[in-house]
């Protein structure tokens, strides 16, 4: 039982939550509960487009599709007046939804069966090919392909990016070309390229090219696909006059890359290079009112705002409790406004901020702000409007006056959804650096009850919207809360809070220090995990949660802190790692540059004390916490934990999740349904079995269960899991 100060405690932090709740509608909701189909689900804008003259607009929305294996995108035109919207074709992928100037109609990078190629899409819906490259190359993991990132799932590009003119006259566009000779013989470099492969890849490289108005066609540059800015950047430019500004990426021998602005100049057909800097912080150039460079600087609660130009001092706008982005950045034609995409420091919401010469006025709502398109003037904007729990619906934006009108929704499904209660939260560990994240509450929750909880993390995704892959993975966060269970969802200590926390992931980045590799560890791994710890506690104190039944899950950047924290504390009793690996031994082979700044250098060198105090599977022997471990790449840092850890008889176990076809492999975010299914039903069942003791009836893997009875029965004698607790 709880004694009275202790549901005083939870009583009031429950109102709070009730009263502050970004997702709370004016009275009451009813509505079903959520199902993992729902999650599944889910749906994602990933394109929006304004038409010229405001009335219409473009979208597509990709959700999961078990027919074909894979998630495919859904096009559909919004009539904005009417609040009328109409499905026009599906795709297996859509990408770059972009108005074209001076007329009436959108460009847009589309699958529908011939590859991804530039097609024209009018407001009736009719779909006509802008410029088409037969010449297919395959990306993704899959074999005879071109890697492309973790998450890209497999697919054929003939066009890669693009963009318009301001009149509409030009079209600046890149291309995948295979190499026709792959070497036989590979020496040096070429050969220690290798050392991560899993599939067969193929090379290539990226070919950016500019049409005239009368249909000729120059060839600009080539480079290589290692050059990031060219493979995912590449339709990022900037018009000014006869020159076409673009980056590009040239790795300079150190660990960092110097990233190099150049200038095409259509008249001359000649390439100057503007300027160059190291480790670049957005992928393209956030242009301001004054023809200069956007960027946030400081450290604080508040950051300030510059821009920069050359051979002039950089004007200060103020100081702001958001950082920018490229996300949703546009300039007006004029060039007198350039608005930026924004992220709350406190709640990491998502938002706008309008700039001019005379000052900047932040745009805010209900919610976050994501994916908007503005009219040429920046009056307008066409946004997704989505919370935590609230869906995507699609919203008109006065930029003026900031008012924010609902237009349609994106999934009448997830509008059927009573939504769950949710708290926006700001933790502060025991060094005094602050986490910020969300607390999903159960239904029906009572102030005389302590909970089991669930400590999800990813790096910085934690933030206000709706049910993202890119947070919870495939950890069905709503279906926890619906089963009884607390959900924190926590971002690491933002660094911009810190010299000494900023100092350190620039550090990361760079591939080099100072600080030293074990400051490095500190405050980047251990100040993550006291914050993890540290909110489990305050929650504690509250009388929110059991302490005896908490679980830590988290893919990717949110592995690393699962491993490591299982490690160093004894309070989560169950943890479930996603497709992670970093700072083991084995995997300094594939990432020597960042794991120099981690541990120094090489673990077969005098640097092998570093990673034995520090790297988890070197340090099983203090693991306390059963660990499940789903992958998509079953690499050896993977296998090196999960041997380490059975050796030290911790309960654990490896599940590797295949691809569509033996030739290919699942991707970091898993695109295929059945493996997304299966990963989060086995999740549920994971946490319940050690947190709970329950059976889950749904267990996906059935036979599974008397293998956990016998790790439970055999394996090392349970921890004190309440010593980290108060």
């Amino acid at each position: 039982m709880l004694n009275c100060h202790k549901t005083g405690l939870f009583a009031a932090a429950f109102l709070a939550a009730a009263a502050l709740s970004p997702a709370s509608p004016a009275g009451e909701r009813k509505g079903r509960p959520w199902t993992f189909e729902d999650i599944l689900l889910v749906p994602e804008v990933n394109e929006l487009a304004l038409s010229a003259d405001g009335r219409f607009a473009i979208y597509t929305v990709e959700a999961a599709d078990a027919e074909t294996k894979r998630t495919r995108a859904q096009l559909r035109i919004v009539n904005i007046g009417a609040r009328t919207q109409r499905s026009i074709a599906s795709a297996a992928i859509a990408r770059s939804f972009r108005n074209i100037p001076g007329t009436e109609d959108w460009s847009a990078l589309i699958d529908i069966g011939e590859g991804l190629q530039l097609y024209r899409v009018s407001i009736d819906g009719k779909i006509s090919t802008v410029v088409s490259n037969l010449k297919l190359v395959s990306v993704g993991k899959a074999d005879h392909s071109v890697p492309m990132g973790g998450g890209t799932p497999p697919h054929e590009i003939g066009i890669l990016a693009y963009d318009w003119s301001p009149d509409g006259q030009w079209l600046w566009y890149s291309q995948l070309r295979a190499k026709p000779d792959q070497p036989l013989v590979r020496f040096d470099e070429a050969v220690t390229g290798l050392r991560s492969r899993r599939r067969s890849t193929i090379e290539a490289e990226v070919d950016f090219f500019l049409r005239a108005p009368d249909g000729s066609i120059d060839r600009v540059i080539t480079r290589p696909t290692s050059d990031r800015m060219a493979m995912h950047a590449g339709g990022k430019v900037i018009w000014r006059d006869d020159e076409i500004l673009f980056r590009t990426e040239a790795p300079d021998g150190s660990p960092g890359s110097v990233f190099e602005t150049r200038a095409w100049n259509r008249r001359q057909k000649s390439i100057r290079i503007v300027s160059n800097e190291r480790d670049a912080r957005t992928l393209t150039m956030l242009r301001g009112p004054r023809g200069g460079s956007l960027s946030t600087s400081g450290i604080g609660a508040a950051l300030e705002l510059i821009e920069s130009g050359p051979g002039e001092e950089p004007h200060r706008y103020g100081h702001f409790p958001f950082t920018i982005s490229d996300s949703n950045y546009a300039a007006s034609r004029d060039g007198r406004k350039t608005i930026v995409g924004t992220r709350n420091l406190g709640t990491s919401r998502y938002g706008l901020a309008l700039v001019e010469k005379t000052g900047v006025r932040e745009i805010t709502g209900t919610g976050s702000l994501t994916k908007c398109s503005f009219d040429n003037w920046l009056r307008l904007a066409i946004c997704v409007q989505e919370g935590i729990s609230t869906p995507p619906r699609l919203v008109r934006v006065d930029l003026a006056r900031g008012a924010i009108e609902p237009i349609v929704t994106v999934s009448p499904r997830h509008e059927e959804i009573m939504p769950l209660q949710v708290r926006a939260e700001t933790w502060t560990n025991r060094n005094g650096y602050k986490a910020t994240g969300y607390i999903l509450y159960p239904r029906n929750i009572r102030p005389d009850t302590r909970y089991p909880a669930i400590v999800i993390t990813h790096g910085f995704d934690a933030d206000d919207r709706f049910a993202k892959a890119e947070n919870q993975w495939n950890y069905p966060a709503q279906l926890f809360a619906e089963r009884g269970y607390i959900v924190l969802l926590i971002n690491d200590p933002l660094p911009y809070q810190s010299a000494d926390l900023r100092a350190a992931y620039s550090a990361w980045s760079r591939g080099s220090g100072p600080p030293d590799p074990e400051t490095v560890r500190q405050l980047i791994w251990i100040e993550g995990v006291n914050s993890l710890v540290d909110a489990v506690n305050d929650l504690a104190t509250e009388g929110l949660i059991d302490p005896a039944r908490v679980g830590i899950a988290g893919y990717s950047r949110g592995a690393q802190m699962v491993n490591v924290a299982v490690t160093r504390t004894e309070i989560f009793s169950a943890a479930s790692s996603g497709d992670g690996g970093f700072l083991e031994p084995s995997g300094y082979a594939g990432w020597p540059a960042s794991y120099d700044p981690v541990y120094g250098g090489s673990p077969m060198s005098e640097h092998w004390e570093q990673y034995r105090r520090f790297a988890p599977s070197l340090n099983a022997t203090k693991v306390c916490t059963p660990v499940l471990q789903q992958v998509a790449a079953a690499s050896p840092s993977q296998a090196e934990l999960f041997d380490a850890l059975r050796a030290a008889k911790v309960p654990t176990q490896l599940t590797y999740y295949l691809g569509a076809s033996p030739a290919s492999d699942e991707t970091h975010i898993f695109h295929i349904p059945s493996n997304r299914m299966l990963a989060m039903r086995e999740n549920m069942a994971w946490f319940d079995y050690w947190l709970q003791g329950k059976r889950d009836a749904d267990a996906p893997f059935p036979e599974r269960l008397a293998m956990w009875d016998r790790m439970a029965e055999n394996g090392k004698p349970r921890c004190d899991a309440t010593k980290s607790a108060p």
